[in-house]
């Protein structure tokens, strides 16, 4: 049994060093100073970035931070800095709520532009909508042909339908 047990931990301790030495391994390739020596070079030759953004123009007239309602400002190491637009967290909890807070664009595009018509060769208003009419073909293509121009891509079409039916 004190045979076994040797045996036991002999193994778990192999086991144990291996392990510790593959960490060590990977632990070592990610050190700051492991980087390879050809990145560090590629940027030798290169000139600071100026965050500053003074005399960037010829005269040196241009601050994108003076002026009544300037559109950056500079931070404590007074470099331009863009201001950042207030996103509370509470926002982005949920889908569901990302879903109803995220910003969106409305372009005509994303229309969808309800036409009524009716087989008749004249348009007539819809007595329980003030504002709309049934349209004659003619009118409805004028119609189509006006919305199209304007950036309205999608139609649905609702015909008249008999009233015994």
């Amino acid at each position: 049994s004190g045979s076994t047990t040797f045996v036991f931990l002999d193994t778990t301790m192999k086991f144990s060093a291996v392990l510790l030495a593959a960490l060590a391994t990977t632990a070592c390739a990610f050190a700051p100073g492991a980087r390879p020596a050809t990145k560090t070079a590629l940027f030798q030759n290169m000139d600071p970035v100026d965050k500053t953004m003074k005399g960037i123009d010829s005269d040196g007239a241009f601050d994108p931070t003076s002026g009544a309602n300037p559109a950056l400002t500079r931070n404590n190491n007074d470099e331009v800095w863009v201001q950042q637009r207030a996103r509370p967290r509470r926002n982005r909890k949920s889908a569901a709520m990302r879903g109803m807070v995220k910003e969106c664009i409305v372009t005509p595009n994303n229309f969808i532009y309800p036409l009524f018509i009716h087989d008749e060769d004249f348009n007539t208003e819809i007595p329980s909508m003030p504002g709309c009419e049934r349209h004659s073909l003619d009118s409805m293509l004028k119609e189509v042909g006006e919305a199209f121009e304007l950036g309205v891509k999608t139609f649905v079409l609702f015909p008249k339908v008999p009233d015994e039916l």
